[in-house]
């Protein structure tokens, strides 16, 4: 396993890199997850939706090689994926509320158009987001 991280980033100024580095070190695989609340205290990060937004630099950064894995709740925590269970659960995880945002979405949608407000043009964004939808779907 110790040869796994070789090539990791080193730890630099940035916060996101400091984080990732820490995971990387410390939290590798689920039973070895870390709660927010120690990641927070670690790093000075006042909130919760603070340290999620790092998290989502990380995770959205091609650079950073290692897939992030959470779960929310009590037991709950962030690991750097050792199979592909921990990958496919968050997945699901992330499948699952998306699919509820995009259903408020809509709604939403349809009520701009029943109250005659304004027509909403679809964006690259929610065309990117429809494209990796049916993708998903399709496997």
């Amino acid at each position: 396993m110790k040869n796994l991280f070789k090539r990791g980033i080193e730890p630099q100024k940035d916060l996101n890199d400091k984080i990732y580095y820490y995971l990387q070190k410390n939290a590798v695989g689920y039973e070895k997850r870390v709660k927010s609340s120690v990641l927070m205290s670690m790093f000075n990060i006042e909130d919760n939706k603070t340290l999620r937004s790092h998290i989502e630099n990380i995770r959205d950064n091609m650079d950073y090689n290692y897939i992030i894995c959470s779960e929310a709740g009590q037991n709950g925590g962030y690991w750097i994926a050792t199979n592909e269970k921990e990958v496919y659960d968050t997945l699901k995880h992330f499948y699952q509320r998306s699919m509820k945002m995009l259903y408020t979405y809509s709604k939403i949608k349809n009520k701009l158009k029943l109250n005659k407000q304004m027509r909403l043009k679809i964006q690259n964004m929610e065309e990117e987001i429809y494209k990796s939808i049916l993708e998903s779907e399709g496997n």
